[in-house]
């Protein structure tokens, strides 16, 4: 009897950490959502399909670059964090460094300061699920237009991200609301 206490114990701690486990990414990427800032990084589309993964869209996100000067005491894959800065044109980077700050995106230096003049940023967001549909539809309306202000919606707090729409002339191509932006 004393061992199938045991096992009904382990068995219910396993299941409570099955539970809490999704639980906390949950809470985690909703907090991101509410109080994180949010940030337009320009697009291009392309029109993927993943036969294991379904339909999403790819994100072709414009690359960031920074002068190498300003990166000396860096070296070649450290972890920074980046501040930016929104303008009328997209994403410009505000600043480099080592600490974490509340509006500040975690990135991994891929380049050697020491070695080029200007240091570009691999962005971690290259992908954004949606329903198969949906996401058909945000790729047709994508390569339909013609023009340079398709931004991707990213949410970010503490060096994490969240992807929360993508737009096009102010418009979301998931909700086709008109943006305030």
């Amino acid at each position: 009897m004393k061992t199938m206490n045991k096992k009904l114990i382990a068995l219910i701690g396993i299941s409570l950490i099955q539970i809490i486990f999704p639980l906390f990414f949950i809470a985690a990427k909703e907090k991101i959502i509410s109080d994180g800032k949010e940030y337009l990084f320009k697009i291009q589309p392309v029109d993927p399909y993943d036969f294991f993964q379904g339909r999403y869209v790819e994100l072709n996100v414009e690359q960031l670059s920074i002068d190498s000067k300003k990166l000396l005491q860096f070296k070649r894959n450290d972890l920074v964090y980046i501040e930016f800065f929104q303008d009328s044109s997209g994403i410009k980077i505000k600043g480099v460094s080592k600490n974490k700050t509340r509006n500040s995106l975690k990135l991994k230096l891929y380049s050697d300061p020491l070695k080029y003049k200007k240091i570009l940023f691999r962005l971690p967001f290259k992908r954004f699920y949606l329903e198969e549909f949906k996401a058909k539809n945000v790729e047709t309306k994508l390569a339909r237009s013609n023009t340079k202000n398709n931004f991707v919606h990213v949410k970010i707090r503490n060096g994490d991200f969240v992807i929360t729409d993508i737009s096009s002339n102010g418009k979301s191509l998931v909700t086709g609301k008109q943006l305030s932006i």
